[in-house]
């Protein structure tokens, strides 16, 4: 049996960056060096993931500071503005990295390019053990940690950590196996994924556009490309996705309007299923859940890396002290849980609702946001997840 003092479920992007951040803080600590174990059931090249991921100015500075950064950075666009309108209404909501006092919001980056560089680091790291591909298949609670059973190239190894995280997304294994259950709510709505040509520019901005039932989101790629996430309700996400390319382009323009200009070409598309989960809690024992295995959000305010990557974060100070606090970090991980839900499901609430006082408040309160630098100061730093909710600030904004 091998011993280590933490053991990671899951080699995604969450468990990976745990791992170097965990590596990486270790290694410059005075504390002795903690022996890292890294166990993922699915091989590390994805061909087909087509994700982008939005990171914010913090999730940067973490790369950045773990020394990933620079492999990142060469498929990376920087997110200057956020442009937020809501269709048929009038009002918008401009915000820049200046309204924060950060030089950029922060930067779209392809989910398997952000792999590609947390595994460079990874494999440079002494102290980190990898299994890969290797399934977890049980663990047992032990009084100084727990011994872990998995499979590697078919053979039953059996592991033991003072502590094992669960960073094995939204179907987490670890999860189910501490027997943690969820809280789920079903949004009936699906995201369509592509990348949408321009004929002009897009100038670094980010584009959000709610409409009745959800929202489009243009993000800003290398060269005159944006990220195009559409949600809506599963069954007009259906009808989009039987709509031929040319038609799809057109009902894309209609609905989003012109303010990137004329759209040109659009690529495949890929959808995803939207809900909203949460574990009803986040410790059971020696196990922790961070990222999707213990909340997987709306991604209409992009809170979901963001929220496991500031996790990330705050565990490695807490197990890089001479004696852990993890009351401390729990605290924590469910106040910056429910931030990150006012930003995910209760926008989207906020935006569905057509009641005459409610829709007047919200547009009255985007129109003073953008006029008013305290409430726009405001509202930046909580899209960087750092501070009161939208709904709030639009609230506030709409009596002042």
């Amino acid at each position: 049996m091998k011993d280590y003092d933490v053991m990671i479920i899951g080699g995604g992007m969450v468990g990976m960056a745990l791992a170097v951040a965990l590596a990486s803080a270790m290694a410059s600590a005075k504390s002795p060096t903690k022996r890292i174990a890294l166990v993922d059931a699915a091989p590390l090249t994805k061909p087909d993931d087509q994700r982008l991921i939005a990171l914010n100015y913090n999730s940067y500075c973490l790369f950045k500071n773990l020394n990933v950064w620079e492999n990142m950075a060469p498929h990376a666009t920087a997110i200057d503005a956020l442009h937020v309108s809501h269709h048929g209404h009038f009002g918008v909501t401009r915000l820049s990295g200046g309204d924060c006092g950060v030089p950029v919001l922060g930067y779209v980056v392809p989910a398997k390019q952000i792999e590609a560089a947390l595994n460079t680091a990874l494999v440079k790291l002494p102290n980190i053990t990898l299994y890969r591909p290797a399934r977890l298949n049980s663990f047992s609670h032990e009084t100084a940690g727990v011994i872990a059973h998995i499979t590697s190239d078919a053979a039953e190894i059996s592991l033991s950590a003072a502590l094992l995280i669960g960073a094995d997304g939204t179907n987490s294994s670890v999860r189910r196996l501490a027997n943690i259950n969820t809280d789920t709510t079903d949004y009936q709505q699906t995201a369509s994924v592509s990348v949408t040509e321009l004929q002009r520019a897009h100038g670094n901005i980010a584009y959000e556009r709610f409409h009745g039932n959800g929202a489009i989101a243009m993000l800003p790629l290398q060269g005159k490309f944006a990220a195009t996430i559409w949600t809506e309700d599963n069954a007009k996400i259906t009808s989009l996705m039987a709509l031929s390319s040319a038609e799809f382009l057109a009902t894309l323009q209609k609905e989003f309007g012109y303010r990137l200009g004329r759209f040109i070409g659009s690529s495949h598309r890929h959808t995803y299923p939207l809900q909203l989960q949460t574990a009803r809690q986040d410790f059971a024992g020696h196990v922790i859940l961070i990222g999707n295995a213990a909340h997987t959000l709306h991604p209409v305010a992009a809170q979901g890396l963001n929220l496991a990557l500031a996790e990330i974060a705050m565990l490695t100070d807490v197990l890089a002290a001479a004696v852990p606090s993890f009351k401390h970090f729990q605290t924590w991980q469910q106040q910056q849980l429910k931030t990150s839900l006012h930003l995910s499901h209760h926008l989207l609430q906020l935006f569905a609702q057509d009641f005459a006082p409610v829709a007047f408040a919200r547009q009255t309160g985007m129109l003073t946001l953008n006029v008013c630098p305290p409430l726009k100061r405001r509202f930046a730093q909580k899209a960087l997840g750092r501070d009161a909710t939208l709904p709030e600030l639009l609230q506030a904004a709409s009596l002042e």
